[in-house]
């Protein structure tokens, strides 16, 4: 007992006193955004000099792809099934198998998340598209 107190004791003064402690580094705080934010649609003069027509046209264009046709996380039966790998994976008769299961399920839960984000970005950028369409015409007084 007194043998540990003492080992206790010596080790505690050699972390507190010794020379070759280093202090921790932090990293530096990040302090642009997290999350995606678009960039604001300028509008050319290319644009401007359309006439209120074509901006229609324009604007009638853009609305197939306003919206995302990619089934939700919940009803794509892809993600069903990979959700499905991974919990058969983690029982442990099953896991003695060697079927990589949880890490084909995990890859494709991530990449299925990815593209996910990628849709939502496409579909923001085609918003911002229509909205400054509609900006000029509402410039050009198109609905007079």
């Amino acid at each position: 007992m007194k043998l540990r107190l003492t080992l206790f004791v010596l080790v505690l003064f050699n972390v507190l006193y010794s020379s070759n402690s280093m202090a921790v580094i932090l990293p530096p705080v990040p302090t642009g955004p997290i999350y995606f934010e678009p960039p604001v649609v300028a509008v050319s003069n290319d644009i401007r000099i359309l006439s209120c027509i074509e901006l229609d046209n324009n604007i009638r264009l853009l609305h197939p792809y306003r919206y995302s046709y990619k089934p939700s996380f919940y009803q794509d039966d892809a993600n069903k099934v990979a959700t499905t790998l991974v919990v058969m994976d983690s029982i442990p008769i099953i896991s003695s198998i060697p079927i990589v299961g949880e890490l084909l399920g995990l890859s494709f839960l991530t990449y299925s998340a990815l593209v996910e984000e990628k849709e939502q970005r496409r579909t923001l950028l085609v918003e911002h598209d229509i909205a400054m369409f509609q900006q000029v015409k509402a410039e050009k007084h198109c609905f007079e």
